[in-house]
């Protein structure tokens, strides 16, 4: 029964109350139900669009009202709060309408049939065909790049056979790839309607190339040559009103900032030393809290950050006679989120794990480190600065690279001796990711939202033909294989979780 009717219903039982009205000559309603196979719409670009899984029963005629627009700020296209809506040209039940923008918007079907109303509401996705799925950029024996692209699939497009597997140059001559980034901060945060998949790359002008990552089209190129180096590794964003910015760390240790809206690329200066790691901090304070991506970096003695082109710099350094292995941060936590591996210089088998507030939106007062201090032995440490750390919401372990395997660090104890997850013999670990900005990210739990699956894409140089890249997909509860893509590209340097953007 739909809430027009239970209204109606209680207030006709009100007045029967209240004034003795005879129930049995009080006429009821004839109410309207809308049935439906699936809460999502999936549409193509451009198409028009003829949806055929919706029923509707009753006894007197009905009148429809499609609608569809943004979801409010800060709210899910789940929650059903529109930001704008707007009214289709359209009374039939299959939509027979053309979608002419890309994205994810709250679809909502009214039906009217006089004596009561019955709200239907969906997500649409208007799909542009690089929508959702895992990129991977590789790069062959020549340094010519591409990107190996396994989509996700929307339920029509798996009943219709399409094509899962695609391998494209998105900006046509890609030499250098050496890493991948996607954004859409801009939306979120209200500077622009741009959104940003970026590529970076070590040929001759250490070129950056940013795309639409709604079309995959290129909105504009720039180049590292003025400063004589070129981008290394992503280290994270920063973005509040009028600033989105991707910050990097360079061949030689450096820390640049790219400005995603105007182009402009320049070093920050001033880090009390050159860097040989960075990391990523993607954490929220709270279960349904805003996921942050805020920009690391450690050299041996030094912890830093900073979150704008004006802000300070803030760092901590180790504690005396130690010396940074690498560090990771809590995926949800409201204090102390990031967590540093020291190294004794003395005695290479001592270690000690010391966590720390450092953020860039927090000063840091007592020196900055937290008062607990954890400190161990080991012999032969699965772990070092070349292990990439990631965090996931359905578990509260860092899942890292060593040699061939992955491992499992709880952060204030001890890494793992033994792994989580051998890969197949020969493959050799080249990056990981998760789809933390899912469904997950606006605190949507259970199996389907979005942060369950670990992708990890290898390299196997013995493996038969030219392609010798794959990837291959976990599932963080049971660390159970869940697929394999073997030999879809070339030599693979990132893998990312392109997700769909709203």
């Amino acid at each position: 029964m739909n809430r027009s009717t239970l209204w109606t219903l209680a207030a006709g039982l009100a007045l029967t109350a209240c004034f003795g009205i005879d129930e049995e000559n009080y006429p009821a309603l004839s109410p309207v139900v809308i049935t439906s196979v699936s809460d999502t719409v999936n549409a193509q670009l451009g198409i028009p669009l003829e949806y055929a899984g919706i029923s509707i029963e009753s006894d007197l005629p009905v009148t429809l009202e499609w609608a569809y627009g943004e979801p409010a700020q800060n709210t899910t296209v789940e929650q059903g709060r529109f930001a704008v809506r707007k009214v289709l040209d359209t009374q039939s039940p299959t939509i027979d309408y053309t979608f002419n923008e890309i994205g994810s918007f709250i679809l909502r079907l009214k039906a009217d049939n006089g004596e009561s109303i019955a709200y239907k509401f969906f997500r649409l996705n208007v799909n542009s065909g690089y929508d959702e799925g895992v990129a991977i950029l590789d790069r062959d024996d020549d340094g010519t790049s591409g990107i190996a692209f396994v989509k996700t699939l929307t339920s029509e497009e798996v009943l219709a056979g399409e094509q899962e597997l695609f391998y494209f140059d998105p900006v046509g001559g890609l030499k250098e790839g050496v890493a991948l980034y996607v954004s859409d901060a801009s939306l979120s945060y209200g500077v622009g309607n741009q959104t940003a998949f970026v590529i970076l790359t070590a040929d001759e002008q250490g070129s950056i190339y940013l795309l639409d990552a709604k079309t995959l089209e290129l909105v504009q190129k720039g180049s590292m040559a003025e400063f004589g180096t070129k981008p290394k590794k992503v280290a994270g964003e920063y973005a509040r009103q009028n600033d989105l910015s991707l910050y990097f760390l360079s061949e030689d240790g450096r820390v640049f900032r790219y400005d995603m809206l105007l182009g402009y690329i320049y070093e920050i200066s001033g880090f009390p030393e050159t860097f040989k790691g960075c990391f990523q901090a993607v954490n929220r304070t709270y279960a349904s809290g805003a996921t942050t991506r805020y920009p690391f970096f450690f050299g041996d003695n030094w912890l830093s950050t900073r979150q704008s082109a004006s802000a300070g710099i803030k760092s901590l350094v180790v504690d005396s006679g130690y010396r940074i292995v690498n560090a990771a941060c809590a995926r949800t936590q409201s204090s102390a989120p990031v967590y540093v591996l020291m190294q004794s210089t003395s005695d290479p088998a001592a270690y000690r794990i010391r966590s720390s507030k450092l953020s860039p939106t927090v000063d840091i007062h007592g020196g900055g480190w937290e008062s607990a201090v954890n400190n161990f032995t080991a012999e032969d440490l699965k772990m070092d600065e070349n292990s990439i750390m990631l965090g996931a919401k359905t578990s509260s372990d860092i899942y890292y690279t060593y040699d061939n395997a992955i491992y499992r660090w709880g952060m204030t104890t001890a890494p793992g001796s033994q792994p989580a997850i051998m890969l197949p013999e020969g493959e050799q670990i080249v990056d990981i990711a998760t789809n933390f900005m899912g469904k997950a990210a606006a605190g949507v739990s259970g199996p389907d939202n979005g942060e369950d699956l670990l992708y990890v894409a290898t390299y196997n140089p013995g493996r038969a033909g030219d392609r010798k890249g794959s990837l291959y997909v976990y599932r963080f509860a049971d660390d159970s294989r869940v697929a394999a893509y073997e030999g879809i590209c070339h030599r693979p340097v990132q893998v990312i979780y392109k997700y769909r953007m709203n």
